[in-house]
C-alpha cells in the first residue's frame, strides 16, 4: 500500500500524474503489524508513506482543507467522515502540485471549479449547480492559450462552442441545442483556411459537398487499411490528394500506412506534407517521430519473412540515433504532448529518447 501526502493510492496513476524522485521530500516504510493496525492498515503487509516537497511546504491552513480523493462518493454525493460535505476542497497531483479546487454544497459541486496543469497554469474553468455543469466552460492549453469555450445548460452543451489552435486561430465553430449539434459546423486549418462546412439538422449531418469525393476516397482507404490491403489504401489516399493537394488528413493517413509497412522515409515525407498544411496535427507529429525512431531501430534489420503481401523485419541491437535526428524526434513528441496526445507510447518514447532534454 502506498500513501502519498496522507492520501491512499487506490488506482494506478493516470498519464501525467506520476510522482518523480525529485518531487519526494521523505519516505517511511512501516511493516510492524501493531503499528499498521493502529493506523488502520492492518490488512496490508506494509505501507509506504510518501510526503512530497510541495506538501511539506504547504501551510497548515491548506492542509486542513480536504481533497475529494479523501471522500466517498455514494449516489452522486461526496461524503466526508460519512456525511455530505459542504465547503472548499482542493485536489493535488501525486507530485503535490495543485490539480483542482472548488466548493461542495451538501456533497455536490457548486459554483466555480478550476483544474490546473502540473506547471500551475489553469487547464479548465467550469461552472456547476448541484453537481451538474451549468454556465460557461473555458479550456486552455498548457501554455495558457485558449483551447475551447462554450456554455452548459443542465449538463449539456448549448449555443455556440468554439475550439482554437494554440496560435489563436479558430479551429472549429459548432452550434449545440441540448447537447446535440444543430446547424452549421465550420472546421478550419490553423492557417485560417476553411477545411469543411457541415450542416446538422434533426440529428443528421450533411457533409461538405466540396469534400464529398474526397470523403469517399478516404473512406475506401480506411476500409482497405483495416483489411490490411495497403496498396489499395495508399491508392485511395493518393486519390484524395489528387482531388485536393492541401488535404492534410490524406497525407497523414497515407504516411501512417507507409510507416506500418516499414517505408520510413516515404512516411516521413507524407507527415512533412500533412504538417505543412496543418502544423498542429498532433498525430502527424507523433507518427513522424516514430517513423524516425523506427528508421534507426530497423537500420540493421534482417528480413525474416517475405511474400507478395508483406515483408516482416527483425530488428537487431538498438542503433544510436544521430543528435540532429533525436532533436527532431523530441521536438515532435513534445509538441504532440502539448496538443493533447499523452498516450503511453508517447510518454515512453519521451522517457527513452528525450529524458535529459524533456521538462516532463
Amino acid at each position: 500500500m502506498f500513501v502519498v501526502d496522507s492520501i491512499p493510492v487506490i488506482d494506478d496513476p493516470e498519464e501525467g500524474n506520476e510522482i518523480l524522485q525529485t518531487d519526494i521530500a521523505d519516505i517511511t516504510v512501516i511493516k510492524n503489524k501493531d503499528t499498521l493496525n493502529r493506523l488502520g492498515y492492518g490488512r496490508f503487509d506494509g505501507v509506504t508513506f510518501i510526503f512530497t516537497k510541495e506538501y511539506r511546504n504547504r501551510p497548515d491552513s491548506l492542509k486542513q482543507i480536504p481533497s475529494s480523493k479523501q471522500m466517498e462518493r455514494k449516489n452522486g454525493v461526496f461524503l466526508f467522515h460519512g456525511m455530505p460535505y459542504s465547503g472548499r476542497f482542493i485536489d493535488y497531483y501525486y507530485s503535490g502540485r495543485k490539480q483542482g479546487d472548488g466548493v461542495f454544497l451538501n456533497g455536490k459541486v457548486n459554483g466555480h471549479r478550476t483544474m490546473y496543469y502540473q506547471n500551475g497554469k489553469v487547464s479548465v474553468e467550469r461552472e456547476y449547480k448541484d453537481g451538474i455543469e451549468n454556465g460557461f466552460e473555458i479550456e486552455y492549453y498548457e501554455d495558457g492559450s485558449l483551447q475551447q469555450k462554450g456554455e452548459f445548460v443542465n449538463g449539456k452543451e448549448n449555443g455556440i462552442w468554439d475550439m482554437y489552435f494554440p496560435n489563436g486561430q479558430l479551429k472549429q465553430r459548432s452550434n449545440f441545442v441540448n447537447g446535440v449539434m444543430d446547424g452549421e459546423t465550420t472546421v478550419y486549418y490553423s492557417t485560417g483556411k476553411i477545411l469543411a462546412v457541415e450542416i446538422t439538422k434533426n440529428g443528421k449531418t450533411t457533409p461538405d459537398k466540396r469534400l464529398e469525393k474526397i470523403y469517399q476516397a478516404m473512406s475506401k482507404g480506411h476500409a482497405s487499411n483495416k483489411e490490411e490491403d495497403y496498396k489499395s489504401a495508399i491508392k485511395n489516399y493518393s486519390k484524395a490528394i489528387e482531388l485536393d493537394s492541401t488535404y492534410a488528413e490524406a497525407y497523414f493517413s497515407r504516411g501512417t500506412v507507409k510507416l506500418n509497412n516499414f517505408q520510413f522515409d516515404e512516411a516521413i515525407a507524407d507527415f512533412d506534407k500533412a504538417l505543412q498544411f496543418e502544423p498542429f496535427m498532433s498525430y502527424a507529429l507523433s507518427n513522424r517521430a516514430f517513423a524516425r525512431i523506427r528508421k534507426y531501430q530497423f537500420a540493421n534489420s534482417r528480413t525474416i519473412s517475405k511474400n507478395s503481401e508483406v515483408t516482416v523485419l527483425a530488428s537487431k541491437d538498438k542503433v544510436p540515433i544521430p543528435y540532429d535526428e533525436q532533436e527532431k524526434i523530441c521536438n515532435d513528441l513534445r509538441k504532440a504532448v502539448f496538443l493533447g496526445d499523452k498516450s503511453k507510447m508517447i510518454t515512453k518514447a519521451l522517457s527513452e529518447y528525450c529524458q535529459t532534454k524533456s521538462s516532463r
